[in-house]
């Protein structure tokens, strides 16, 4: 069964996608008879629509339903998106560098095809992965996400690998010599909790083995990232089966330690070696330690960066800004001057759970705030407990509610386990030196980068290998 897939409207263009049958490995696999094609990159208008997605069907019989039916809707809740447009432009570039990096690596590049042979004699035993110096040293291209915990830069990598898709294979393409060929359009990793390259690298090879179909079909590569060479292997598995784009995510002040400088010279010489786009996702704190480690690692810390930072508090008189308006009436002029965080509490209230009828309180994202602080991670926690609360007892919607005491009910709930980060936070702005080291040392990515000028206190030299700078 051929279903074809529309052109353009992606970057990864997989043609003549072969729907296998549901038992069959092929149908994990996502398999294709045809190269893709890397043309140009889409406009922001259609990265736009890819970012965004729903916190629950579009379904206008929704928020008339009963409290299990619209509790099973918010299954996927927590993979809602709403990109801003900061957060549009940056990928817009990101999708750009990866269009251009995977136009490079189709197999009628004669450059190209060279290393897939050396590939896949190395596959088959009659020689060596491949080694970096065999490659083309190209000036790489890479992105850093910043900001402090829980304000996006977890749930726009999220995004991201929905965006991107999984791994896929082609198989029998239309060059004679070559019968199949990967592609992994992203690969998403985690800093790893050991600190060292030797857990990177592991989980780099964890990832590889987990998709492809068959592992001893390429049991000579994995063997070798398990080796003395495993960096070399691993970069030179990265170009052959074309990874598209390579994530790190999870840096934190906790990450400063152990072979920090290793790892980040590692996806140095990935980057510049490979030509692969590279996104590195940290905290403040992390960037701050990373950039005394000096000029080795400057290639990866110095990329195209966005911070993801908590948003400023709203309006303290919306009714001013509105002029007697409801949000429904308003303008998007007025909608635009109650600030981000106002508009991103109104697509949490507008979600598809409740009447369109229903008027989010005017206050409601002041009483959000004094919670969350700006921490977008924390409102949509907050907000899945209170729609929660409201599908199960209705009657709190009565007289223009819910009230202030639901709200806040509802978001401690959901936010017990971070109470001590917010306690913090709360403190810190009221009076920074007031808060202990211990605090600051605790929630060290929460609070803001002035707060970790303890840093070279906190965590001693030698954890970052300045002793080797």
């Amino acid at each position: 069964m051929m279903e074809p897939v529309e052109f353009p409207t992606w970057p990864v263009f997989r043609r003549s996608l072969l729907a296998e049958g549901p038992g069959s490995i092929e149908s994990y696999v996502s398999q294709t008879s045809e190269l893709p094609e890397f043309v140009h990159a889409p406009s922001k208008a259609a990265i736009i629509k890819r970012l965004r997605n729903r916190l629950v069907l579009d379904d206008e019989d929704l928020w008339k339903a009963g409290p299990e039916i619209k509790l099973r809707a918010m299954t996927q809740f927590d993979k809602g998106y709403l990109a801003t447009e900061e957060v549009a432009r940056y990928t817009y570039s990101l999708v750009s560098a990866y269009v251009e990096c995977m136009g490079a690596k189709h197999l009628t590049n004669p450059r190209y095809r060279r290393y897939f042979y050396s590939f896949q004699q190395a596959v088959q035993g009659r020689g060596p992965i491949p080694s970096r110096e065999s490659l083309d040293t190209l000036t790489g291209v890479n992105f850093v996400v910043t900001g402090r915990s829980q304000s996006g830069r977890t749930a726009y990598i999220q995004r991201l690998r929905t965006m991107f898709g999984a791994p896929f294979r082609v198989v029998a393409p239309s060059l004679d010599d070559i019968k199949l060929v990967w592609y992994f359009p992203i690969m998403v990793l985690q800093w790893p909790t050991c600190g060292t390259l030797k857990g990177l690298l592991e989980q780099f090879r964890d990832k590889l083995v987990s998709e492809i179909k068959d592992p001893q079909s390429l049991a000579h590569v994995f063997k070798r990232m398990r080796g003395r060479n495993a960096a070399t292997a691993a970069i030179a598995a990265a170009v052959l089966l074309n990874v598209g784009l390579l994530v790190v995510d999870g840096a934190c002040a906790q990450s400063l330690k152990g072979g920090v400088r290793e790892i980040l010279m590692f996806l140095c010489k990935l980057q510049g070696h490979t030509n692969i786009p590279l996104l590195l996702s940290c905290s403040d704190v992390f960037m701050q330690g990373a950039k005394q480690l000096g000029p080795e690692v400057d290639a990866v810390l110095r990329g195209r960066s966005l911070a993801f930072e908590p948003l400023g508090a709203p309006p303290p008189d919306v009714d001013a800004i509105l002029r007697g308006q409801s949000l429904r009436e308003a303008p998007k002029e007025a909608l635009g001057r109650l600030g981000l965080w106002y508009q991103f509490n109104l697509w949490f209230w507008r979600s598809g759970l409740l009447s369109p009828l229903l008027e989010m309180p005017h206050d409601l994202p002041r009483w959000t705030y004094a919670l969350c602080h700006g921490r977008l991670g924390w409102l949509a926690a907050g907000f899945r407990a209170l729609h929660e609360r409201l599908a199960w007892e209705p009657s709190l919607l009565k007289d223009d509610g819910p009230s202030e005491s639901t709200v806040t009910k509802a978001f401690e709930t959901a936010l017990r386990t971070c109470e001590a980060a917010r306690i913090a936070i709360t403190e810190y702005s009221r009076d920074p030196a007031s808060v202990g080291r211990s605090v600051v040392y605790q929630h060290l990515d929460h609070l803001p980068f002035l707060a970790s000028s303890m840093l070279e206190g906190l965590l001693p030299r030698h954890r970052l290998g300045l002793g080797h700078v």
